[in-house]
């Protein structure tokens, strides 16, 4: 029988969480404001019923017009239906880009060994005893449960039940319901990355790597840092502050050596892939909307900071 610990790790492995402190963001009403976006048609959008709950971006290559929005990949029920600026501005699109599709279950269950250890290998035998021990003092004989998932797996499977204890739920996630939207309306649907590929870097960590981001993860949980940085992101996310987040993610990637090592990892150095991609798609003339997670499109080494550093115009729709 599958223990909740296990069904919340495979759970993880679906949804795949690019930074642990971008895991959640809170959506709140927001102020009423007016505006108007022009898509490449030269067509109107009319926006004018709410301001924009969360990061969306409009960038403009000629007369290529495209929008990208930062997602939260798990989210609550009432956090729907987006704001109307963010709905007309997948209206428009013909085209979805995302991550990776997470609703394909044949690339999920394909990625599974990357991000598990086969038997009789286990966790203990990759990280320091140090952590080891300090895992069974938190969380005693549950840590068992853990022996077969990789260090980052568990680092948000970890994050992730924390936030379902506070009613959040994956299945909710920003992502997935832009992909069952684009599938639904038959819009064409395109991945900037791919399970597969994240799985690769997600499960390919080094055993120093993947240590460090684990005993850094139960410290800030044992020390309610990490409940700390959550309420902090949810404040900047529900302010739409690109500033805020951005950072948020710099005090975090500057914690230590390890921290930066992972930050780039995991978000600078695939931001230049997605980057490319959004602008091959661009040039080609398709009407885009692009979800990507929202610690992607703050700061320097951005998607928005790298597109804006290649001449294209890129700006806050708020």
């Amino acid at each position: 029988m599958i223990s909740i610990f296990q069904h919340i790790c495979i759970t993880i492995s679906k949804f795949l969480v690019m930074s642990f402190l971008g895991l959640f963001a809170f959506l709140s009403s927001a102020a009423h404001a007016e505006t108007r976006v022009t898509t490449n048609d030269n067509k109107a959008i009319d926006a004018s019923a709410s301001a924009t709950r969360g990061l969306l971006f409009e960038i403009k290559s000629g007369k290529n017009v495209a929008y990208l929005f930062g997602s939260i990949h798990i989210a609550k029920a009432d956090f729907y239906p987006m704001s109307p600026k963010v709905e007309a501005a997948y209206s428009q699109a013909d085209t979805v880009a995302i991550e990776a599709d997470t609703s394909d279950a044949q690339a999920v269950q394909a990625m599974m060994p990357k991000l598990s250890y086969a038997a009789p290998d286990k966790l203990e035998n990759h990280i320091t005893p140090t952590t080891w021990n300090s895992m069974k003092s938190v969380f005693g004989p549950a840590t068992e449960q853990m022996q077969g998932f990789k260090p980052f797996v568990v680092t948000s499977a970890l994050a992730m039940q924390v936030g379902m204890q506070m009613g959040y739920d994956p299945k909710q996630g920003i992502d997935l319901h832009f992909i069952n939207r684009a599938k639904t309306d038959k819009k064409s649907l395109v991945e900037l990355e791919s399970l597969d590929f994240q799985a690769s870097i997600l499960g390919g960590l080094s055993d120093e790597d993947g240590d460090a981001l684990l005993s850094s993860t139960i410290e800030s949980l044992k020390n309610r840092e990490f409940f700390r940085d959550l309420t902090s992101i949810e404040m900047a996310w529900k302010a739409a502050d690109a500033d805020g987040i951005a950072k948020l993610f710099v005090e975090a990637a500057n914690k230590d050596a390890a921290s930066k090592k992972m930050m780039k990892l995991l978000m600078d150095d695939r931001n230049e892939g997605m980057v490319t991609k959004i602008n091959s798609m661009m040039t080609s003339g398709k009407k885009l909307f692009v979800v990507v997670g929202a610690g992607h499109l703050a700061g320097e080494k951005s998607v928005v900071d790298l597109l804006k550093k290649q001449g294209l115009e890129v700006k806050q729709i708020r």
